[in-house]
């Protein structure tokens, strides 16, 4: 049986008695949208219907159904399996419908669902040899590192790539220099100063630009280096007639993976008459902008004549010291250190 050309018979036959969908519907007692299933091949009415639908129509039901007319012929049995037939056809055009739409929202889902990230240990060889953590995003394939810059491919989308590299880093410690901030790994002694995602049609590549070490550290001995020139070297009096022999002492170490400045500074005052310490100091210091500060911790020695301050600022200028507010001025005009 051909459920499509059944439909086209009954359709055929209605036009003929000048009946529209509804109108044949009502002398059945059944829908307009029946009757346009039946003329659409989508279904077959019951055997009931059908020998009335015939009547309606001015034939028999084997005409209707396009089936030799025979005396074992068991029409009640042959529309339930026509029924079953056509179920199983819609099921499948209705599957086949359905799997574009489904693949489509599972991609959907697969880039916008967070999935979490692994912590994978990779081998760093860029100015030291030891193994790092990076905290990958799921489903991650193709890794490449260039020095300091690891990345890898991945399909998922840009935001919740981004989104689950941030919760990464955000279980490192934050450390904030030159109002930037980075994440540091304080088990692998690593900076990450840098992340990004970059779209591509297909895929994602997710990056992270590494540096060894805390690089807040190594920016600020940097920075002081350049404005100090050598580090842990004296600076001296700048001056060829003065009775003042200064000795300003800063001193550079790392310790736990911390930069700690400490300070020596001595002052002493010799004459063809006379001979005495000004100040013996300890301490710490730093530098902001173009200032070096130095904070005392602890005074040894100083003259009554002077009275030694808990904190010296310094202007630094072509790798000189300038102190600023001069407690020396009764022994010299200007303190410039060298």
């Amino acid at each position: 049986m051909d459920n499509n050309k059944i439909g086209k018979l009954i359709s055929s036959l209605r036009k003929s008695k000048g009946l529209t969908q509804k109108e044949l519907g009502d002398k059945l007692f059944v829908t307009d949208k029946a009757v346009s299933k039946w003329e659409r091949g989508l279904s077959l009415p019951d055997i009931t219907i059908l020998e009335k639908l015939a009547e309606q129509l001015d034939t028999d039901i084997y005409n209707i159904l396009q089936i030799e007319k025979k005396n074992d012929i068991d029409v009640k049995e042959i529309l339930k399996n026509e029924k079953k037939k056509i179920k199983k056809q819609i099921i499948k055009k209705i599957a086949l419908i359905m799997l574009p739409i489904v693949i489509i929202i599972c991609i959907i889902l697969f880039k916008l669902i967070p999935f979490g990230y692994d912590v994978n240990h990779v081998r760093y060889n860029h100015n030291d040899n030891k193994l790092i953590n990076l905290g990958i995003p799921k489903f991650s394939f193709l890794m490449k590192n260039n020095e300091n810059v690891y990345s890898y491919k991945n399909l998922r989308g840009k935001n919740i790539l981004k989104s689950e590299m941030k919760n990464y880093l955000n279980t490192l410690k934050h450390i904030s220099c030159n109002n930037t901030t980075y994440y540091y790994d304080s088990d692998a002694n690593i900076t990450f100063i840098d992340y990004s995602v970059k779209g591509n049609f297909i895929y994602n590549t997710i990056s992270y630009n590494i540096r060894n070490g805390n690089y807040c550290n190594t920016l600020q001995i940097k920075e002081y280096n350049e404005k100090l020139g050598a580090l842990n070297a004296f600076k001296t009096l700048y001056s060829e007639d003065s009775n003042l022999i200064v000795y300003f002492l800063p001193k550079y170490e790392n310790k736990n993976n911390e930069n700690e400045w400490t300070a020596t500074l001595e002052i002493r005052y010799i004459s063809e008459n006379e001979s005495k310490i000004i100040e013996t100091s300890s301490g710490t210091f730093e530098i902001k902008g173009d200032e070096l500060i130095y904070y005392r911790t602890k005074i040894n020695n100083s003259d009554e004549s002077i009275s030694v301050p808990n904190v010296s600022k310094f202007v630094i200028k072509n790798h000189k010291l300038i102190l600023k507010e001069n407690y020396l001025e009764n022994y010299e005009k200007s303190i410039i250190l060298k």
